[in-house]
């Protein structure tokens, strides 16, 4: 027992002095200089490229599904359609049109998905870092000023649970008014 106690303390003083003499990695530092930049990307910089990012993700939704559709349809248009056959227990024509749909639409699902890779590489270049940090931040104070749903109505919905509506700071300031109405509506209906 005391020979593996002396093993493995003689190991765990060497990964210590070998840990200690390492010399910080480059990485680290450049990490350290972009996140000091973290600064220079401002509130309303960030709201717009927030923004942006939206645009481009529901623009390259509708071009993907468009494309989805075309390269559906063209698949649809060059197979040979028996219509005394059966596919899938549905007629031919239904089942080819469901299919189509159902193509259409995950092209369409994948779409955000390429805009959010576009946006990153032509908007973000320089300033992705920031950005991402600046999100982190600004979704821990949607979370810690968001309203509790549970308590919803059709007289007194959520405002807005995950925050996507907010695109400036008079926008942010707008929504913690609406979740401050909505937990005093709340109050004032459960001290009822």
């Amino acid at each position: 027992m005391t020979q593996s106690t002396s093993i493995l303390s003689r190991f765990s003083c060497n990964v210590a002095t070998k840990l200690s003499v390492r010399p910080f990695s480059s990485t680290i530092l450049r990490m350290n200089a972009e996140a000091q930049d973290h600064s220079a990307l401002t509130w309303n910089e960030f709201l717009k490229y927030r923004t942006y990012r939206r645009g481009f993700q529901v623009a390259s939704m509708g071009v993907s599904g468009l494309v989805g559709l075309v390269v559906g349809w063209e698949y649809i248009s060059s197979v040979n359609i028996d219509p005394t056959q059966m596919v899938f227990g549905f007629d031919p024509l239904l089942a080819m049109g469901a299919g189509l749909f159902m193509f259409t639409g995950f092209c369409a699902l994948l779409g955000p998905l390429l805009g959010n890779f576009v946006f990153n590489f032509l908007v973000l270049r320089s300033k992705r870092l920031p950005f991402r940090l600046k999100e982190d931040l600004f979704l821990q104070h949607v979370k810690k000023n968001r309203v509790d749903p549970s308590y919803q109505s059709f007289a007194n919905p959520v405002p807005d649970y995950y925050g996507e509506k907010i695109t400036s700071l008079h926008g942010y300031r707008r929504w913690l008014r609406n979740c401050a109405a909505y937990r005093k509506k709340r109050d004032e209906f459960l001290k009822m």
